[in-house]
């Protein structure tokens, strides 16, 4: 599959492709293949036609909760690709899981609250491992709210099982910086009220590498890898090989 042309949609924030990392062992992320986004309901009709025709997305991952599809506009123009996987529980409210992740670990994002996301949503992060794993998924677009941190958890799974280093799965969780503004600009157009001042906003939606570094780092000490863990919650190993073999392109 070649990688489709590269542009910025008029109406989703935080787009972009995985880009072709190098893997160990050789080779690297297919292009064309994973793409990773914000949410999706302000997407223009030139947005649906670039993703549907030019892009040619199969299907759509949404990690969000329920109570975020609720919330938002009416749904977006590719809502039938969608699969809808929330990676928090779906027996209580958003609000609530938010509250016990502050309480936790403050308001802000820290590698200690995406561990806390593979606790809590191991069942949820397996079955969309074992969808990727399904030719029919590609191209896929996985998106969140924001994209970044469900989404950029998911994505740094998926990288460390095809072989992708540390720094590159850092690297690519840090692209998402570029989206902030975006990322306001959207959150103002549908009315979610972000607490604190511009300037503490701006700095909970950062995404600096180091974060996902560290991130990377508890989770090589609790599960020994992204295998082990999804492994652990129930991932065939069949599954990853075929993962494996659609997602990766030998040099």
């Amino acid at each position: 599959m070649q990688p489709s042309p590269t542009r910025e949609p008029e109406g989703v924030h935080n787009f972009r492709p995985l880009a072709p990392y190098p893997l160990a062992g050789g080779g690297h992320i297919r292009p064309g293949m994973v793409y990773r986004s914000g949410a999706l309901e302000l997407m223009t009709e030139a947005d649906r036609v670039w993703l549907t025709e030019e892009v040619r997305i199969a299907r759509v991952l949404d990690l969000r909760h329920p109570d975020e599809l609720g919330a938002a506009a009416p749904a977006h123009a590719i809502a039938d690709r969608a699969l809808h996987l929330s990676i928090f529980p779906e027996t209580g409210t958003q609000a609530d899981m938010i509250a016990e992740l502050n309480g936790l670990y403050g308001t802000g994002p820290t590698p200690e609250r995406y561990l806390h996301y593979l606790r809590v949503g191991g069942r949820r992060f397996a079955r969309a491992v074992t969808m990727l794993a399904e030719a029919d998924s590609y191209p896929v677009l996985i998106h969140c709210t924001a994209g970044k941190d469900r989404t950029g958890v998911l994505i740094a799974l998926l990288m460390d099982v095809l072989g992708a280093s540390e720094h590159d799965i850092a690297t690519e969780y840090g692209l998402s910086n570029a989206a902030v503004e975006r990322l306001i600009a959207y959150a103002g157009a549908t009315n979610r009220h972000m607490e604190g001042t511009p300037e503490e906003i701006r700095a909970r939606l950062a995404t600096p590498p180091e974060r996902m570094a560290g991130f990377i780092d508890l989770l090589r000490a609790h599960y020994g890898s992204a295998e082990g863990y999804l492994l652990g919650e129930g991932v065939q190993r069949e599954s990853l090989g075929r993962l494996r073999d659609l997602v990766v392109a030998m040099d």
